[in-house]
């Protein structure tokens, strides 16, 4: 079989780091990258990340992602541009045309039912219309301030109060999440521009919660967030800030969902500066399940790197979602993340199809794509639109091979034809389904009904 095949959509910090962790993986290769940045136009992935290429083939970095992607390119997109639904939502779309699965960094797209329900639904009729599943992937969200929190629940019977804090440093990120986050700013500053909704602080809050919510099976019908700034009492900086005495350090963001008896059920808080242990504090993810009597408390110390976290979660999600049925997925329906060390593709022929080998003369059927999805007559239905024209055809193996090779077949009519090889029986099997009690009693009334008119 051959290598799964990526194309990653953006080239900054996470689309770079995505690269990176994919050319150290087994079975799986770079097929393309798209970045619209000027300095990257053109430059070569490993010249550029400083790694040697070996056999892996020489990728350059195009602008155009509408033109380089399209049907049959790839197997998986990693989308790595946006934090919001709506911003990535053309992206996604034009992926999902192409019939390539789809997996994106944006944050709201954890869970994009929870601030966004229009677009969760048209995204997931256009990926279950042309055979891809979507996933919204990421470590916050998307791990530490939900999924994590569902496992631990599962040792729970029951479950009255969940509090959950993530406690990070932010002196690693660059000038852009400086920016963001206020880092440097006056007080004054900060509040005019939290009053001109001007302070990124952390996107998916809402997500998370509603992430919980439904792993739970509850209603929280209330979600509320808030945003303090957090004052620095010493001087603190980093490459790309600097903050004094009385100056802002960051964002603690706090959000919260309540049950339909208006009792606080979810509470999340994530405190983001430069520095924090200049006053004393200790990063870390922090988790609090309470049951009655009993607390379960979990302290991972210091936290999951947002980065890495987030990198590693696309990465080790690409052979579930090319595993997953065609939708808009989410973690909550896929196999639990974890480190894929061995190759990928075991995965995918795993779940997928069973691999046989079969001897040159066997009898086999092949199949082709005559029309990819997309490329359907336009008169035909939205559903059949969405699905790949398939042929298939039987015939003797040339040559000894296994599911999935490339190969060729001579029919039994002398005809030399190349396709996949498949599974699929030799002989046809056909019937007119179960019986249906219902029609069996409705006949005979038909016939009882003909007897008496006769």
């Amino acid at each position: 079989m051959q290598k799964i095949r990526v194309m990653i959509w953006g080239f900054g910090a996470m689309g770079s780091g995505i690269a990176r962790a994919l050319l150290q993986k087994k079975g799986v290769e770079i097929c393309a990258v798209f970045d619209l940045w000027e300095e990257l136009q053109g430059r070569e992935i490993h010249e550029y990340l400083g790694l040697e290429r070996g056999e892996h083939p020489p990728v350059p970095i195009e602008s155009d992602a509408l033109k380089g992607i399209k049907a049959g390119a790839a197997d998986v997109v990693i989308l790595a541009t946006d934090s919001f639904t709506a911003k990535a939502f053309p992206k996604l779309k034009h992926c999902i045309e192409a019939g390539i699965n789809v997996i994106s960094t944006a944050e709201e797209m954890s869970w994009p039912w929870a601030q966004e329900p229009e677009l969760a639904r048209d995204l997931d009729r256009l990926a279950r219309m042309h055979q891809v599943s979507v996933l919204g992937t990421g470590v916050n969200p998307g791990f530490v301030l939900d999924y994590l929190i569902l496992a631990l629940s599962g040792c729970l019977i029951d479950l009255d109060q969940i509090s959950a804090a993530r406690i990070n440093d932010l002196a690693p990120f660059g000038k852009a999440v400086m920016e963001e986050q206020g880092v440097g700013i006056s007080l004054a500053e900060f509040q005019a521009r939290l009053a001109a909704d001007d302070l990124a602080g952390h996107v998916g809050f809402p997500e998370s919660i509603s992430i919980i919510a439904a792993g739970l099976g509850i209603d929280l019908p209330r979600i509320e967030q808030s945003k303090e700034p957090i004052v620095s009492k010493t001087e603190r900086s980093t490459p790309y800030a600097e903050v004094k005495v009385g100056e802002v350090a960051g964002i603690r963001q706090q959000g919260r969902g309540f049950t339909a008896s208006g009792e606080e059920f979810i509470h999340l808080d994530h405190p983001q500066q430069i520095r924090p242990e200049a006053e004393g504090v200790k990063t870390g993810d922090f988790i609090n399940l309470s049951a009655g009597e009993y607390c379960l408390k979990m302290a991972i110390e210091p936290e999951i790197p947002g980065g890495v976290g987030t990198i590693a979660m696309c990465v080790n999600m690409i052979p579930h979602v090319i595993n997953a049925a065609p939708g808009l997925r989410n973690l909550l329906e896929l196999p639990v993340p974890r480190a894929i060390l061995g190759d990928m593709r075991q995965l995918i022929q795993a779940n997928v199809e069973e691999i046989r080998n079969y001897k040159a003369g066997d009898l086999v059927v092949i199949e082709r794509v005559i029309l990819p999805a997309g490329e359907r007559a336009p008169s035909v239905p939205e559903e059949t639109a969405g699905k790949p024209l398939m042929a298939y055809y039987k015939g003797y193996l040339k040559e000894a091979a296994k599911t999935g090779d490339e190969v060729s077949i001579e029919t039994v009519i002398g005809r030399e034809i190349t396709g996949r090889l498949s599974n699929r029986e030799v002989s046809y099997r056909h019937n007119f389904g179960t019986v249906v009690p219902e029609l069996a009693e409705l006949a005979r009334s038909v016939r009882e009904l003909v007897r008496e008119e006769a």
